[in-house]
């Protein structure tokens, strides 16, 4: 048998159909079956001794073996920079603990490496039921700092985990801790499944985002466990690699709680396309915004076929929040901002949120298109909310409203301006300012 072929015989976890949505599920790794422990390779776990040669000795043995399972034991192991590479299982076992060595990092051109990163491989895991902790408060506090100062040109502060163009990628039952930047980035992969995994960094930690993924396709995220500084979980691309062909595409994020952070995020670059994206049976405890989606003339294009059911937020600041203006949006419905010759409009068409919960929150759902493009065909189902302040639709059309029921502390639960809707009534506005909770 061909040997491509055998690794769809044991990799493959093909498209299911549960609770009556489709569920993308890729390609599963496929990895040989040897094993290397790092201690065997000279790894100290005493959390002071550096371990990165020990690490990246087992696994280029591993690598020049054809592949297999590298073991780190239960222990403390400090380390710097490594690579991972096709056909490895990075495991850590329970009660072991990778952590990140902070003076291992040097810049180079303004730069730093992620403490584990692998690019341009195939067929890789991340699993067990270890921790890797960034130590990240070694650098949040010169950050804070530089920043207070306007200092804008600083080296960049290093990833936990990135992976670049992989193919078959696995992440399992890992918990991460206080990264420096982002706990996970995940750049043109195909073939991705997430499970089980919780990452958690204080609330006020700057660009601490979780699972931060671009240009991805034929993913599965579940039963993940998200508190952080930043996006909990976001879609985004750059430009459009084949024409017509987005660049986000089949994306199925379900069974998962996400605390505090700024939530279930599409953007704010979107230029290259996202399209067939389902999220469901989704907790929000928290965060900032919930379902949020967001770009600007300057980095939109055309994100669609989008699905969000059975979801319950309490206390989440901005539950649903669909917006053609970032950062900040007009001061009213009536006013544009200058395109100063942007040319990138967002679109965002063919959308539906169903079953949701929302209550003690200070906003409600705000769709806010742009004046020459407005958001089309959103559909509101089966939606109780309750919050300080109604809900917002402007510049938009083919937005339909079925058994939603908002309670707003103050004014009308529903405002309207430049909006065509179906299926409740709203109160129409002359554009006045809008000033957010």
């Amino acid at each position: 048998m061909h040997r491509h072929s055998k690794k769809l015989l044991f990799g493959l976890l093909p498209a299911m159909i549960l609770g009556g949505s489709r569920t993308i599920a890729g390609t599963l790794p496929s990895i040989p079956l040897r094993e290397i422990d790092i201690v065997s390779a000279g790894a100290v776990p005493d959390g002071m001794t550096s371990c990165t040669s020990a690490i990246r000795n087992a696994i280029e043995k591993t690598r020049d073996a054809g592949g297999g399972r590298v073991m780190v034991p239960a222990g403390r192991f400090l380390t710097g920079p490594i690579t991972l590479y096709s056909n490895i299982d990075l495991h850590l076992a329970k009660d072991a603990i990778l952590l990140m060595d902070p003076t291992a990092f040097p810049a180079v051109n303004n730069e730093r490496p992620a403490m584990i990163h692998a690019g341009k491989a195939h067929d890789i895991r991340l699993s067990g039921e270890g921790t890797i902790d960034g130590q990240g408060e070694v650098w949040w506090k010169p950050f804070r700092e530089e920043k207070a100062k306007g200092v804008k040109d600083a080296p960049r502060r290093p990833q936990l985990i990135s992976f670049n163009q992989c193919e078959r990628l696995e992440v399992r039952g890992i918990t991460t801790l206080n990264p420096p930047n982002t706990h996970y980035s995940i750049k043109q992969c195909g073939d991705v499944t997430i499970k089980d995994i919780t990452a958690t960094a204080p609330n006020d930690s700057p660009n601490t985002d979780a699972l931060n993924l671009s240009g991805v396709r034929n993913v599965l995220i579940t039963g993940c466990n998200i508190s952080t500084g930043d996006d909990n979980i976001v879609l985004l691309c750059s430009a459009a690699k084949e024409p017509g062909v987005p660049e986000v595409e089949n994306v199925t994020i379900r069974d998962c709680k996400l605390g505090f952070g700024h939530g279930l995020s599409i953007g704010s670059y979107t230029s290259g396309g996202v399209r067939n994206v389902t999220a469901e049976n989704i907790s929000f405890d928290g965060t900032t915004s919930g379902i949020r989606m967001k770009a600007w003339r300057d980095r939109g294009g055309v994100v669609e076929g989008i699905h969000y059911r059975n979801i319950t937020m309490r206390g989440v600041r901005y539950p649903v929040f669909i917006s053609s203006y970032y950062p900040q949006e007009p001061a009213g419905p009536a006013k544009d901002l200058p395109a100063n010759g942007a040319t990138k409009n967002p679109v965002w068409r063919n959308i539906e949120i169903s079953d949701v919960t929302i209550s003690g929150s200070k906003n409600s759902i705000i769709l806010w298109g742009l004046p020459d493009e407005p958001i089309t065909n959103v559909s509101l189902k089966n939606i109780k909310a309750s919050s300080q302040v109604g809900a917002l639709v402007f510049h938009a059309k083919g937005i339909d409203f079925s058994g939603v029921e908002i309670a707003s502390v103050e004014g009308s639960p529903l405002r309207l301006f430049d909006a065509k809707i179906s299926g409740m009534t709203g109160t129409e506005t002359k554009g006045e300012e809008v000033k957010f909770k």
